[in-house]
């Protein structure tokens, strides 16, 4: 395999890790809001309760992904075995020694 099909499963693994995390950050919350409304079964927190749990998730999905990749990139020595995701194209100009 080459450097850029190593690149493709790795996104292609990455953003399925990526969903799956978003997944289990969204029922955690709701199953948080599940206790807070049997404790307050008349309270109409709910539905901004959903919004919060719903920003929570993706802030959380994202923060844990990118700790994730950065961990599987040093420890499985990853920079080397991929090519960089978007280049320029322009190899070695602009670049000052």
């Amino acid at each position: 395999m080459n450097k850029k099909t190593n690149t493709l499963i790795f996104m292609l693994v990455a953003t399925i890790v990526n969903i799956v995390l978003l997944c289990l950050f969204f029922g955690i919350g709701l199953i948080i809001i599940n206790v807070i409304a049997s404790f307050f079964p008349e309270s109409g927190l709910v539905p901004a309760l959903m919004i919060l749990v719903f920003l929570a998730a993706i802030v959380l999905g994202f923060f844990a992904y990118s700790k994730l990749v950065k961990w599987a990139i040093d420890k499985f020595n990853l920079e080397e075995k991929m090519d960089p995701i978007f280049s320029s194209g322009r190899k070695g100009r602009g670049k000052t020694e």
